[in-house]
């Protein structure tokens, strides 16, 4: 059976929760060439990770608290990092002729890191994209990728369902039936025969949902039970999204939220990001938003043009693990199976003793029960309740305001079935950290003299001056108006000139500020021509636009 209907963790569902916090890791030829979706042309020989060191990124997750890592072997542009059989598309084209995947892989379970793997569907550089033929390709690609690289904790699938490309040099825009082109039957029934027990996500799971977003945050009371929405159909990329975050009360599946989010603001290693990448406190807040919420945490991280994780990366994932166990360095009480009796579970601390964390489980064999619950910090026989909520499930934690209590009792208010125990940990946690985000680049210059009309976005400079980019921040409430693929002009001595042609890549999951570079112009304007929209609305949304000052 693909899909588990049984409102019970799958044995593979169950060997996942052994690790929370993972990675997935982009790498390719997109890094060699500030791209975030390459258009599948780029030549293979720009391809040279001349200090690749699968050791150093192996240490790195491993002393970062990083119990997994998804390996991109292919990105929608098509270009294999194995030496595949199936394209000359690869790196056995390339002057640094190495095996990514294999020695990576290796790497990494030498330091105890568990390996899953990606392989898009999508292929930008392939002529025969939309055809049969494409498939045998596809699924050939798969067959290697997991019969020649070890046992598997994740293989991970998205919604990416075509769009324009290369494709072989027609460089056209190619459309598919996005619910039967690929055949996903029989690929996860592939995935099931040869890596059993590897967990399967995609937004449709079949063992792991996408919790809807990548800012890493599943609803308040997110369940594993999920009934899928669909637009079309319940295939990858057909879904409404509309109850991913939140899960269902009475789903049909067992599929746990998957909530993925990249350290820097993209997903591959772009330099002028270098600086921008999540604080602590945004990381413990995402924590506490996925893991703490039922989820897992999956982390996008970068390799640079080198091969190696850049330094500030690597001290991140360290700074992180190191404030994820100082949230349970101060426990206070700690059991795994704490009875429940008469819908209560009470726990008495002995003496007055300060508290502002509580971690809640239920036994992981019996599913999700909980449906209601309440959290109560008793003083000398006085309580006070100081959180509740509606799920508990695989993982639920609760913060609050330091209180001083002599017991903490537990109210299980409503639930599906009987609840006999729970795995209870409160703690006194150190409050959030300061946030040091950086934001923007610190040349960055916000205008406000902007006027939309259509598909033009025109912005008057106070004067002529200098500078090097332009920063497109989109509207996330109107996302329908961003654009997809624009060109950028500026007005010099009262002539306009195309200075950069660019594309969004990923703009509709994930919309953040898209930075468009150029070389250093002094313009007394700047206009931005949109050729496609998100959702074709005609008229172009904004919620700010800048300038990279020289």
């Amino acid at each position: 059976m693909i899909f588990n209907t049984t409102k019970r963790p799958s044995a593979r569902q169950i060997k996942h929760c052994s690790i929370p916090v993972y990675g997935i890791l982009h790498f390719g030829l997109n890094t060699f060439v500030n791209k975030e979706w390459g258009y599948g042309d780029t030549p293979p020989e720009v391809f040279n990770p001349v200090d690749f060191d699968p050791e150093q990124i192996a240490a790195a997750c491993e002393n970062g608290g990083i119990g997994g890592l998804i390996v991109v072997c292919k990105h929608h542009d098509g270009f294999c990092l194995w030496p595949t059989q199936t394209t000359g598309y690869c790196v056995s084209n390339t002057k640094w002729n190495r095996d990514y995947v294999g020695e990576l892989s290796r790497a990494l379970r030498r330091h105890g890191v568990r390996v899953g793997f990606y392989v898009s569907p999508w292929d930008r550089n392939c002529a025969a994209y939309g055809t049969v033929e494409y498939l045998k390709i596809f699924k050939e690609q798969l067959r290697e990728v997991l019969t020649g690289y070890g046992e598997a904790f994740e293989v991970w699938f998205d919604g990416a369902n075509g769009g324009d490309g290369y494709y072989g040099g027609s460089c056209e825009k190619k459309t598919i039936d996005s619910g039967n082109y690929y055949d996903w039957e029989n690929i996860w029934q592939m995935v099931r025969e040869l890596q059993p027990g590897a967990a399967i996500f995609s937004d449709v799971g079949p063992d792991l949902r996408w919790v809807g977003n990548e800012k890493g945050f599943a609803a308040p009371d997110s369940r594993a039970s999920f009934t899928p929405v669909g637009k079309s159909s319940l295939y990858p990329g057909c879904l409404d999204y509309c109850n991913s975050p939140q899960g269902d009360l009475n789903g049909v599946y067992y599929m746990p939220p998957e909530c993925d989010f990249p350290l820097r603001p993209g997903w591959f290693y772009h330099q002028n990001e270098n600086d921008r990448l999540k604080s602590v406190a945004e990381l413990i807040e995402i924590y506490g938003h996925s893991v703490g919420r039922g989820g897992f945490m999956n982390i996008g991280l970068v390799l640079n043009e080198k091969g190696v994780m850049p330094e500030a990366d690597v001290r991140r994932l360290a700074e992180f693990k190191a404030a994820r166990e100082s949230l349970y360095q101060n426990t206070v009480f700690q059991e795994d199976e704490r009875p429940v009796v008469d819908g209560k579970c009470v726990i008495a601390l002995g003496k007055d003793t300060a508290v502002n964390f509580i971690e809640l489980k239920e036994p992981l064999a019996g599913g999700e029960q909980v449906t209601a619950y309440a959290v109560e910090a008793g003083s000398h026989g006085r309580w006070r309740q100081v959180c509740s909520g509606k799920s508990i499930g695989i993982n639920r934690i609760c913060r609050f305001a330091v209180v001083n209590a002599d017991a903490v009792r537990i109210k299980i208010i409503d639930s599906s079935g009987k609840v006999n125990r729970l795995s209870v940990r409160i703690c006194l946690a150190p409050e959030m950290f300061q946030n040091d985000a950086s934001g923007m680049p610190k040349n960055y210059l916000p205008l406000s003299r902007t006027k939309v009309s259509g598909m033009e976005l025109m912005a008057e400079l106070p004067e002529p001056f200098r500078f090097k980019g332009v920063v497109f921040t989109p509207d996330k409430d109107h996302v329908a108006g961003t654009p997809l693929n624009c060109s950028l002009a500026v007005l010099e001595n009262g002539k306009w000139r195309i200075v950069a042609e660019t594309e969004f890549s990923n703009i509709r999951a994930n919309p953040i500020p898209q930075t468009v570079e150029f070389p250093c112009v002094t313009a007394s304007a700047i206009k931005l021509t949109a050729i496609r929209l998100v959702d074709n609305s005609g008229e172009i949304t904004c919620k700010e636009l800048g300038v990279l000052t020289y």
